[in-house]
């Protein structure tokens, strides 16, 4: 006779670094906060993106390499690479510090969202009726958020930050379309790799004027541990976490924790930065983490970009 094994739920080694990677990216959007106090969003930018540049290309050695690309896959990467980490950086940065963490948090886990209306306007993927009634409620809930104000308390939340969060979350989005071509056919550390080469330069050449007016020399431990903690952990060594999850955990398991990480900014933004919410606002939040669940679980086919992370901070 014989017997059946019911499948049951196991927390492994991947699970337990894709909830300490959610931890670290939902605390980071405070952490970027705090460091924006003491350093002007440019140079902050410029010199976190060094060090993740230096910690993928680090780690990505130690690990047994990034995988090589032909020169014009190198070139595509390049050319994405300007757009995910220079464009999409510069309003990611400048929105944060001009709107208030819960904001740009909601904001920007809206992408899946706007992907899935890219991709079926482009042909690529057709959005089923769950994928609609999500990406409705999507931005019913984000319209609900950003008409109402935060009631007290925290940085405030500006119609430009929002903006500017919107601009980032939407040119992640074109990103995360346009790269999924390239990354189904070739390794995803060489894509990001490269990306880094090419996108970092130019943010740093953009924030010259900043870098040249920082004082660097007083800066405190907020300053430095805010560099530290988002360019070394959040971004560099983030995408090697959500790789190896992705791998381990596959995509729907993955993505449910993913969708905690605005819930994590808030409640770090709410303990430490003193934000208070509307009933408005919760009840538009609420909306688009519903809407944000369905547009993930209804896809028709796994998305090979997922190989990225889903909008780096």
């Amino acid at each position: 006779m014989s017997h059946k094994t019911k499948p049951h739920f196991s927390f492994t080694k991947a699970d337990a670094l894709l909830a300490a990677l959610i931890v670290v990216w939902g605390v980071n959007y405070t952490v970027i906060k705090a460091a924006l106090e003491v350093l002007s969003p440019l140079a902050f930018n410029a010199v976190r993106f060094a060090l993740a540049t230096v910690t993928v290309a680090a780690a990505g050695q130690m690990l047994g390499g990034l995988g090589r690309l032909s020169r014009k896959q190198k070139l595509q990467a390049a050319a994405l690479g300007v757009l995910a980490n220079t464009v999409y950086q510069l309003f990611f940065i400048e929105g944060l510090a001009r709107t208030n963490v819960a904001h740009a948090a909601l904001i920007q886990a809206s992408m899946p969202a706007q992907v899935a209306l890219l991709s079926h306007l482009a042909g690529r993927e057709r959005v089923r009726t769950k994928g609609w009634v999500g990406i409705a409620l999507t931005f019913l809930g984000l319209t609900l958020l950003l008409s109402a104000r935060p009631a007290s308390g925290g940085a405030p939340a500006s119609w430009l930050g929002d903006g500017l969060m919107l601009a980032a979350s939407f040119s992640w989005a074109v990103y995360t379309l346009l790269a999924a071509p390239l990354l189904a056919r070739a390794p995803a550390g060489a894509v990001t790799a490269v990306g880094f080469a090419s996108g970092t330069p130019l943010l740093l050449l953009l924030a010259l004027p900043e870098l040249a007016r920082q004082d660097f020399r007083h800066l405190p431990l907020a300053g430095w541990g805010g560099v530290l903690f988002s360019g070394v952990f959040a971004i560099g060594l983030g995408y090697f976490v959500w790789n190896y999850a992705l791998r381990s955990l596959g995509t729907t398991r993955t993505a449910i924790y993913s969708n905690l990480t605005p819930v994590v900014a808030a409640g770090v933004a709410w303990l430490f930065l003193g934000e208070r919410w509307q009933p408005l606002q919760l009840l538009g939040a609420a909306l688009a983490l519903v809407g944000i669940t369905l547009t993930r679980f209804s896809q028709t086919r796994p998305q090979r970009e997922e190989t990225a992370p889903a909008g780096r901070l």
